[in-house]
């Protein structure tokens, strides 16, 4: 298998099957196999995915019950997957499929391949959102002491040869703060790693099950733990 494109969900059954079938009209130009890893949703999305791809070999639909959470749902797709390359995106529609065949005509390139919204041509649609995550990504930079500009995209290809060097355990906990915690072990490890850019768009189903305000204190002492602590 060349590519694996990991889908963490946690209700989004009005998103989440007009991803997948905008992903397979990309016709991308190799082997891959759509992994759908389900929190556990009130909403069904787990049987609604079950009953929709039943018959199709190369969509793997996960039930997760045990340790939830966005991170460890992507643990679970990374480990479960047989890709050389890993995609990782979110599933309502912030993020643009379009993108992934950019990543993956790069992919012999670079380890890592991440979507950019602070790079030129790169943007949010939400712009308040926007503004204000340009602010703390510019401090986590100075916490990080890294060259990233987008420190909490969270879409990106990888490939899989990095990902086995990798500690997951120090990596693959909490919510979106994993991403940076990978980015900042990959760079450890002399990884290639190039931003292209993205615009993040706003979703269009359902609502974000994310805390704003929370998120921001939560990411700034992950941060500072991972930047000052002997892990």
């Amino acid at each position: 298998m060349e590519t694996s494109i990991i889908l963490p969900t946690y209700n989004e059954r009005d998103n989440i099957v007009k991803l997948v079938e905008t992903i397979k009209k990309l016709n991308l130009e190799q082997s891959f196999e759509i992994l759908i890893v389900d929190d556990n949703s009130p909403d069904e999305t787990y049987q609604v995915c079950v009953d929709k791809f039943k018959n199709e070999k190369n969509i793997i639909v996960i039930l997760r019950s045990k340790k939830r959470g966005l991170a460890f749902s992507i643990r679970e797709g990374i480990e479960t997957s047989s890709g050389n390359y890993v995609v990782v995106m979110d599933t309502d529609f912030t993020h643009d499929p379009i993108l992934i065949k950019k990543m993956i005509s790069l992919k012999s390139q670079y380890e890592i391949i991440t979507g950019s919204r602070y790079i030129k041509g790169g943007s949010m649609e939400n712009q308040l959102h926007g503004k204000l995550s340009y602010y703390y990504n510019i401090m986590l930079k100075l916490i990080l002491k890294t060259d990233i500009n987008d420190n909490l995209g969270g879409y990106f290809l990888i490939k899989r040869e990095l990902l086995n060097k990798l500690s997951f355990d120090k990596i693959f906990y909490g919510y979106g703060e994993y991403f940076f915690r990978l980015l900042f072990f990959s760079i450890e490890k002399k990884a290639r790693i190039l931003e292209i850019p993205a615009i993040y768009k706003q979703r269009i189903y359902g609502k974000s099950k994310s805390n704003f305000v929370v998120m921001l204190f939560k990411y700034f002492f992950a941060a500072v733990k991972l930047r000052f602590i002997k892990n």
